[in-house]
């Protein structure tokens, strides 16, 4: 979420404040925390019925330029690229991770108020960092990370990347994030 190449900020939200939203969302959505979700279905099926005026595009790659999707800043609209549905619906872990941050900023920055900022914009106030960090907490609650012995088996249970499970593991400060990566 950008203005015109100008980074924005929005509203500051805390690790722990996003944690707590995120885990609540789950479970409204019906999801308990130590199941694996699927982000594709929750689009689909339980989204539009859930959220009032929640809708979903697949659109061509080549109209969401570089990002596999997005989310309207203004509308309950999420577009996804025909390559990450695919890639989603062929049961690949990263869309996991994309369509969660999407919804990231669906429930969290759609509507709300956002400035344009000067300079550098701190994490806690960035779009970007908020959509990412419900993204892990959303697919991965810290509680239910933490009864894992390995990045492997966090990706493996909330069926998301290798990359994703190695950021929520240092997330949520696991003594193997560091060391071996859950090698």
């Amino acid at each position: 979420m950008t203005g015109y190449g100008q980074p924005v900020a929005v509203a500051p939200l805390s690790r722990e404040d996003i944690e707590k939203f995120s885990l609540e969302v789950r479970r409204l959505l019906g999801h308990q925390d130590q199941q694996a979700v699927n982000m594709l279905r929750l689009i689909e099926f339980v989204l539009p019925l859930a959220l009032e005026g929640f809708e979903y595009e697949i659109v061509e790659d080549r109209e969401l330029g570089d990002a596999e999707a997005t989310t309207s800043s203004t509308e309950r609209l999420i577009r996804i690229s025909t390559s990450c549905y695919a890639d989603a619906r062929a049961g690949a872990p990263r869309p996991q991770f994309t369509l969660a941050h999407e919804l990231g900023h669906l429930l969290l920055h759609c509507g709300k108020r956002f400035e344009m900022a000067r300079g550098t914009v701190q994490s806690y106030a960035d779009p970007e960092w908020q959509a990412n960090y419900f993204a892990g907490a959303f697919l991965a609650p810290a509680s239910e990370v933490k009864k894992c012995r390995s990045v492997r088996e966090i990706a493996a249970r909330f069926a998301i990347s290798r990359a994703a499970a190695e950021v929520r593991a240092r997330t949520c400060k696991m003594p193997y994030a560091e060391t071996n990566k859950g090698r």
